[in-house]
């Protein structure tokens, strides 16, 4: 048996691309339909009512592409909208957070985990409470770095500017026994070896793309969803503004392959 629709992916921006690029590594041969709402971004500032609503919209975007999975390629997302919007539609959703959550406690040697992340996404305290759930003595710190999305957004990672940010918001991680820093936006994985760079080789960086793109790959072939086409799969990239800079970014990140990118209207 063979399914070959879909597999959607939605974000508030451009960070899910990390996302996209590790389920375009992992499942080469799917269909891929990406959506970021660059209209309303940053989510991680709104109220969850706003958060609720553009996500639904994005949701109901890819199932009318009739998509037989969605990834919620977005932390901020997956923590305010996606307990409620998985109710709501017929179609398996997998969220960042609780993947994310589960390899920082495989990785934690020394029973401290970092997150940092948008506002939105630290204060509805996911991270440290799905934690919790699997490991009452971890002891969890976050940190909000919403700054850190429009360094990402601007493409400016490499200049001293985003350094000495970077630096200075990680400072409180510094002398203490975090070992495992949880990377609790997608786009953050784009600042990678930034954070590295200052965090030191002790401290394991755990991107919560990754660990949900192999939960994905597992429950597709468990449930005999996978496609059996031999070809690489297509790829589609939709934003709902800034089209031109959406679209340098897709192709500096995702390459040759990133060739059918859309400006697409979706809500009211």
């Amino acid at each position: 048996m063979s399914d070959k629709r879909p597999i959607g992916l939605l974000d508030s921006g451009v960070g899910g691309l990390t996302v996209t690029s590790e389920v375009i590594k992992k499942l080469p041969h799917e269909d891929i339909i990406f959506i970021g709402d660059e209209a309303h971004m940053p989510y991680g500032v709104r109220p969850a009512s706003e958060i609720i609503k553009y996500t639904r919209e994005m949701v109901q975007f890819l199932v009318q592409q009739k998509v037989k999975a969605i990834i919620f390629a977005c932390n901020t997302a997956t923590a305010r909208a996606l307990p409620t919007i998985s109710k709501e539609f017929d179609v398996p959703m997998f969220g960042v957070i609780r993947s994310g959550a589960q390899g920082a406690v495989e990785d934690t040697k020394t029973k401290e985990i970092g997150v940092i992340g948008t506002q939105s996404t630290i204060d509805s305290n996911s991270y440290p409470e799905t934690i919790k759930k699997a490991d009452s003595s971890i002891k969890v710190t976050s940190l909000p770095a919403q700054h850190f999305v429009k360094i990402v957004e601007n493409n400016a990672g490499n200049t001293e500017k985003a350094r000495l940010d970077i630096e200075e918001t990680l400072t409180p991680f510094k002398n203490t026994n975090v070992d495992t820093l949880i990377l609790g936006c997608t786009h953050f994985p784009m600042l990678q070896k930034q954070i590295h760079s200052f965090m030191g080789d002790k401290v394991k960086l755990v991107d919560p793309g990754i660990e949900t793109t192999n939960v994905t790959k597992q429950f597709l072939l468990d449930n005999d969803l996978v496609t059996d086409q031999a070809a690489n799969g297509h790829i589609e990239l939709n934003t709902t503004a800034d089209l031109d800079s959406f679209k340098k970014l897709a192709q500096d990140w995702l390459g040759k392959g990133a060739t059918d990118i859309n400006l697409v209207k979706i809500g009211d």
